[in-house]
């Protein structure tokens, strides 16, 4: 399957790879039967839906949570690539106060650092 847009590739390829990670969570979590989900699914009529929808449910969770993490953290700056800073970002750091150094007060100083 190719995809021609790079932000489609870029959700397709966080999904999967959170889409895989739901799965071998969900399929750990039946191999150690933890809480007794294997046996109980076991009992049930039809014994391959509860795995099923227990998977299909991380996956989709799993996937979603991933793609929308890495839309959260892609930090782009845009295609144009015009910076009103010349490449320099604003950095915050506690200081004392500087007309009253006994007083114990603090005041946020900016600092202004090169990309």
């Amino acid at each position: 399957m190719h995809l021609k847009s790079p932000m489609l590739r870029f959700l397709f390829g966080h999904g999967v790879i959170g889409g895989g990670a739901g799965i071998a969570i969900a399929v750990s979590l039946l191999a150690f039967d933890v809480a007794g989900l294997a046996s109980l699914s076991m009992k049930s009529e039809p014994t391959w839906l509860g795995p099923f929808l227990l998977c299909f449910s991380f996956f989709a969770s799993f996937s979603a949570l991933a793609m929308g993490a890495a839309v959260m953290s892609f930090g782009g700056r845009g295609d144009d690539g015009d910076d009103d800073d010349g490449g320099m970002t604003v950095r915050h750091r506690i200081i004392t106060d500087t007309q009253n150094p006994g007083s114990g007060r603090a005041e946020r100083a900016a600092i202004r650092v090169r990309r």
